[in-house]
């Protein structure tokens, strides 16, 4: 299992402003085995076994259904690839960074509502199929954003 916890993230809003709050994850290298993510807020300490327990703090999950091992020639599983000209219209390659973005209002609320408004972490346990030192890397990414939608207030004459 894969332990992985962000720095803080600064989060400016109180429980009755929030319309929706987002967990982003960018760019997650998928080139490897396929994985499970939970993610926990505010909880650097929460034990591998505590599955989807609210009271852990539990914020939301996903799956990676990964690519695997690659049998192709050199260059086959390299995702940077140049354009071969300005008219070139390939889709991406397969192994392009993936984009994961999870709600996770309902725990952000229950955050807010018992403890106040205070920068969130985030801790990630990553599970997967694999054992060793391969199992300690399942979830690469580049970035992590937390986004937080503020409820519009409408205007009344």
């Amino acid at each position: 299992m894969q332990r992985w916890t962000s720095e803080p993230l600064e989060f400016a809003f109180s429980e009755p402003d929030l319309a929706r709050v987002m967990l982003e994850f960018e760019g997650i290298d998928h080139d490897g085995p396929s994985f499970t993510v939970l993610t926990y807020l505010n909880n650097p300490d929460v034990p591998d076994d505590a599955g989807r327990d609210e009271t852990q703090n539990f914020a939301a999950a996903f799956s990676v259904f990964a690519h695997g091992d690659c049998w192709g020639d050199v260059g086959h599983c390299e995702p940077k690839r140049e354009p071969v000209s300005a008219f070139d219209i390939r889709p991406e390659h397969p192994l392009t960074g993936a984009n994961f973005s999870l709600d996770i209002t309902d725990a952000v609320r229950k955050l807010v509502v018992a403890e106040g408004v205070q920068p969130l972490t985030v801790t990630a346990l990553v599970t997967g199929s694999e054992t060793g030192k391969r199992a300690e890397s399942l979830l690469r990414f580049d970035a992590l954003t937390l986004v937080v939608f503020e409820a519009a207030v409408a205007a009344v004459d």
